[in-house]
């Protein structure tokens, strides 16, 4: 992934349910950008493991992610989680 616009989508599936998967994505994802959008357009469904991960990912890196076309139940998975780590880390 060399852009600093990313389809998670078109990367991964549009069902994202793997732990090991998100690890893979942040993985192969180019961080030599200062900001990295990605795009969940077409995301259905995403996992609590799945979530956290990356959320955990997104956190330990020096790129700024920034998240855009979350459907609702997407988008209100990723908030419980990021919750929880900035309990648990912060």
């Amino acid at each position: 992934m060399t852009s600093d616009k990313v389809k998670i989508e078109q990367e991964l599936n549009k069902k994202l349910s793997r732990r090991s998967t998100a690890r893979s994505f942040f993985k192969n994802l180019d961080i030599s950008f200062p900001k990295i959008i990605i795009d969940f357009t077409n995301v259905e469904f995403i996992s609590r493991s799945f979530a956290q991960e990356y959320i955990y990912q997104k956190n330990n890196i020096d790129t700024e992610i920034i998240e855009t076309n979350m459907v609702n139940f997407v988008e209100n998975m990723m908030n419980v989680v990021e919750e929880d780590y900035a309990e648990t880390f912060k």
